[in-house]
């Protein structure tokens, strides 16, 4: 330190320590000179070296405003609210260094001009109006109330750093100094803040995103900043030896003695220090003596019981943060929801109802005729279990009757949280999970008239009942539970899942029976279509062979070379007795005896009597003969008319040359008998009446579609469809059918049927409730007939439900 410096600072020193001040206040004792004066060096270095913190802090704000701001435009649902964010990040990029700089020189301007930047009265007085309002719909004035929470909870935090800084700029500035107007109090600061934050347009939400990093990463470590100082000042020998009036034990007011004049009230005998030189002196101002009594009533609540806080005038109930009540205890409040979830009645009715935590602390405090406050954190986590629970309510997962029982459960989860802040970032808590587990257990559950005595229902009022009778503080009773729970469902799942079984194998056989039925009638339809087939060949395909590709395509399948064979034989049959003769008359012949020998087997294949198989055979044996002495007639009588034409044309030929005389004899053919030529007949229709037969693998693309159920009257959906795409990624999922004549049903998707192309659904005890089609399918997604419910655990959708609605929160919170 220079001379120059220290001969300053012993002569603002000995205007302290000298009785410089006098009278009433500071200013009186001041010279009239001394307010125009320029800052001494040692006030520069302490502006300085507070602006290049606060710089950086800024930045630091500034940066992770930028990044929540980013995330949050990401995940907005409406376009209008994402430009909005957009347009806030645009504008914070584009202000951002003057923002830095008008902030850092607001600060600085207080040290030239001090100015109280904190209401005092006035604002405790607007904020115990708004002790009863959970929501402020006024923008501007939700901002006010976040301020003065920044503001009371640093002056609650860091009472001494701001009363020692206080004291020691008080003998280095012209104006006179206190709390409400020390250049680096949270007031100052949060004014200077929010007054370049105001020249920024931007929608009210992001701008509440800004106050909230402005709080985690600037205003909550400002005590950083003040103990620095204090430091610094120190070093430069201001006050070096003062003694903060906080941490003097003798020194604690009675309630009730502190006026609007400032007076404090006196030390025990023997204590002397500056501090009580400059309170007789009147130099403690009123927002000094109210924090003696603040901390007063503090101490009391935190070592008392729940009625323990008790302070000042104030009306008895609960009061607002800042408002001046002493905040209440955790051990007070934990003591305040242990009565109340002692006393919480039973619920059995068809709806609940959640516990309204805030008024019933406000109804315990008037009727003790007590004041108190609640800690920012206690209220944080009052509205997180709230929001919580009020979405359990909603959740249409969940019959009425488990619903009720469940929000049983806020008081005993908000004591949980209230004790251990960092419950709702435990994703593996048993409290957790214990309600994890009853939510799943019941998603499916549907009330009877006589629920009350269901297995499950009571199962559950027993755990909740549990919970509520002996959980305090010891998280093993919700492990105990726990336990106990997954036993029980783990018998009732078993239980289910026989009969489930037994559903889904029941719909399965009857599904392949059908589908083996059509396919196998589709193989007939393609072969047998506008084809008059004799009866022995209908008694064969109908009897013995629809029999035998039946089985195969049950045990085989219709891709197995079994399935072909049969088909082919199937072909082989109906070819063989259609087939043109006596064209065909060779082929036929050395096809019969593999082709006999094919239909001997599958016949025997399904234990026909040797009667049965003799006279199918025999049949069999009596039509080909008949086919081939039809091939001979007809090759026979082609010889003949060739004999004939040529007779003919040999005649045509010798007219041609010597004529001949016209006879009456014109008909040199003789006649034909009618058998000969109904022979003719036959053998010159059945190529031309009758349509080529299909190939093998024309046989098997009208067995792949084939259609097993039944037409709907239903208007086909185009592929991409959302809700026709959505059939096609159902798995095991849970939905709540509506049916306009019935109840609602919860029911799950247990099996699709592959070879019918259907989908069953079954309840909770694994009953079939019902069974769609594809197409069916996704017109009852699109009606909202089938309604989907909500995957995932029911805490963790609760949580996420609650960061959407709140926003970022001081509550560490993970899924």
């Amino acid at each position: 330190m220079s001379k120059d410096d220290m001969d300053n600072n012993i002569k603002e020193l000995f205007v302290i320590t000298n009785g410089g001040k006098s009278g009433t206040g500071r200013t009186a004792g001041k010279p009239a000179a001394a307010t125009s004066r320029q800052l001494s060096k040692t006030v520069n270095l302490v502006s300085q070296k507070a602006v290049e913190w606060l710089q950086a802090r800024a930045g630091e704000v500034f940066a992770q405003v930028d990044d929540s701001l980013f995330g949050m435009a990401e995940k907005a649902h409406q376009q209008e609210e994402q430009d909005r964010l957009f347009h806030a990040i645009r504008a914070l990029r584009v202000e951002l260094s003057n923002l830095v700089d008008g902030f850092c020189d607001g600060v600085q301007e207080r040290f030239h001009s001090p100015k109280n930047d904190i209401p005092g009265e006035e604002a405790a007085l607007e904020s115990s109006k708004l002790k009863n309002l959970s929501l402020v719909n006024d923008d501007d004035l939700e901002q006010q109330v976040a301020i003065r929470t920044m503001v009371a909870n640093i002056k609650r935090d860091h009472a001494e750093a701001i009363a020692s800084l206080s004291l020691r700029l008080d003998t280095l500035l012209p104006s006179k100094i206190y709390d409400e107007n020390l250049p680096l109090g949270p007031g100052a600061v949060c004014a200077a803040f929010t007054d370049v934050l105001g020249d920024v347009e931007m929608a009210p939400r992001a701008r509440m995103t800004v106050l909230k990093k402005f709080e985690l990463h600037l205003i909550n470590r400002l005590g950083e900043l003040l103990d620095s100082s204090n430091r610094l000042l120190v070093e430069q020998g201001v006050l070096p030896t003062i003694e903060d009036p906080l941490r003097r034990q003798g020194r604690k007011p009675a309630r009730g003695q502190a006026t609007a004049s400032g007076a404090t009230p006196e030390a025990p005998a023997g204590e002397s220090s500056t501090f009580s030189a400059q309170a007789e002196a009147g130099q403690v101002p009123y927002g000094q003596a109210g924090q003696l009594q603040m901390q007063a009533a503090y101490s009391g609540a935190a070592s008392g019981g729940p009625g323990s806080a008790q302070a000042g005038n104030y009306a008895p109930g609960l009061m607002p943060l800042g408002s001046g009540a002493a905040p209440m205890a955790t051990p007070a409040l934990l003591q305040h929801l242990g009565q109340l979830q002692m006393g919480l009645p039973m619920q059995s009715g068809a709806t609940g109802q959640l516990v309204n935590v805030t008024q019933m602390l406000e109804e315990r405090l008037v009727a003790a005729k007590q004041s108190a406050s609640l800690h920012e954190l206690d209220s944080e986590v009052i509205r997180l279990v709230d929001m919580l629970f009020s979405f359990m309510l909603e959740d249409r997962n969940l019959a009425e009757p488990i619903k009720v029982q469940l929000i049983r459960l806020q008081l005993p989860m908000l004591k949980l949280a209230v004790a251990d802040k960092g419950f709702f970032s435990k994703g593996g808590h048993p409290a957790r999970r214990l309600l994890n587990e009853l939510a799943d257990a019941a998603i499916g559950w549907q009330p009877s008239e006589n629920y009350l005595n269901d297995p499950l229902y009571r199962e559950v009022c027993t755990i909740v009942e549990g919970v509520l009778a002996e959980y305090d503080q010891d998280d093993d009773v919700f492990e105990r539970l726990l336990e106990s729970f997954r036993e029980f469902t783990a018998r009732e799942r078993k239980r289910a899942a026989v009969m489930e079984r037994r559903t889904i194998d029941e719909a399965q056989g009857t599904a392949r029976v059908e589908a083996a039925k059509a396919r196998v009638a589709a193989v007939f339809d393609a072969l047998t279509a506008e084809r008059n087939l004799p009866k022995i060949v209908h008694e064969w395909l109908n009897r013995v062979w629809s029999s035998v590709l039946f089985r195969a395509c049950l045990k085989e399948g219709t891709e197995s070379g079994v399935w072909r064979q049969h088909v082919l034989t199937a072909r082989d049959l109906i070819w063989s007795v259609v087939a043109p003769m006596p064209e065909s008359s060779g082929k036929i012949q050395r096809l019969l005896p593999d082709l006999k020998k094919r239909l001997t087997d599958g016949a025997q294949s399904l234990s026909l009597s040797a009667g049965d198989q003799q006279r199918l055979k025999g049949g069999l044996e009596v039509l080909y003969r008949e086919r081939q002495k039809l091939g001979e007639r007809v090759e026979s009588e082609r010889e003949r008319r060739t004999r004939e034409r040529l007779v003919q044309e040999l005649r045509r030929e010798a007219d041609s040359i010597i004529a001949i005389p016209d006879t009456e004899e014109t008909v040199l053919v003789p006649p034909q008998t009618e058998a000969a030529q109904s022979v003719l007949d036959d053998a010159r229709e059945l190529p031309a009446g009758q349509p080529a037969l299909p190939e093998v693998e024309e046989i098997q693309l009208a067995v792949t579609e084939a259609r097993v159920s039944p037409p709907v009257a239903l208007k086909p959906l185009p592929q991409d469809d959302s809700h026709w795409q959505e059939t096609y990624h159902l798995k095991d999922s849970w939905f709540l059918l509506r049916n306009p004549e019935k109840l609602p049903v919860r029911c799950r998707l247990a099996a699709i049927i592959k070879d019918l192309d259907q989908f069953m659904f079954v309840n909770r005890a694994g009953a079939k409730v019902g069974v769609y089609s594809r197409l069916e399918l996704a017109h009852a997604l699109r009606n909202e007939e089938l309604l989907p419910l909500e995957k995932g655990p029911l805490f963790e959708r609760a949580l996420e439900y609650v960061v959407g609605n709140c926003g970022e929160s001081k509550i560490a919170i993970s899924f």
